[in-house]
């Protein structure tokens, strides 16, 4: 067993009886460490889905400027999901869990566990995978320069009137109730 299986399974052992699986993914979809106990759970599949839904996380939120993605919270009436990103963005980790599970104690022991697991990370593996954060925010600051450039229009108004200036026909533009 290799270093990062061995900090997965502690992480395992100590969540106890709510866990269900847990891998540790590149960018890429390909899970280099984890798994699930029950046979008939498909933690690959899992894993690859979630490295798009953590890359479109990270475009939204550069995109609408609400700061830096830490964790992913999916919920179903079954299941919670986490996925967050490991050291510089290479890698992240989803941890599936039962709904029983306390979402608290959770995030605790994955901010516990996530150096240790981004410390075990094989280095032959990191250096294949690109990390999403940094790309798309150079990217994001060139497009909005456009985006500024344009007038901005009252969601409101019923017509945009011909002269600005003029505030007696922009009174005339606005109806409300």
């Amino acid at each position: 067993m290799n270093k990062l299986e061995q900090v997965i399974y502690q992480f395992r052992n100590d969540l106890g009886s709510d866990f269900i699986s847990t891998d540790v993914v590149g960018m890429d979809g390909i899970s280099i460490g984890g798994g699930s106990l029950n046979p008939n759970f498909d933690a690959a599949d899992i894993s690859a889905r979630f490295a798009e839904v953590m890359k479109l996380a990270v475009k939204i939120s550069t995109k609408i400027e609400i700061g830096k993605v830490e964790d992913n919270l999916v919920t179903t009436d079954a299941t919670y999901i986490i996925s967050r990103f490991l050291g510089d963005g290479h890698y992240y980790w989803v941890v599936v869990v039962s709904s029983n599970a306390t979402l608290g104690t959770v995030r605790m022991l994955m901010n516990e566990f996530a150096p240790q697991i981004t410390e075990a990370i094989p280095h032959d593996a990191s250096s294949s995978v690109q990390a999403v954060t940094a790309a798309p925010v150079v990217e994001s600051k060139l497009q909005d320069k456009g985006k500024q450039d344009k007038p901005k229009r009252n969601f409101w108004a019923d017509a945009t009137p011909k002269d600005e200036d003029d505030s007696e026909a922009a009174l005339k533009t606005f109806k409300y109730p």
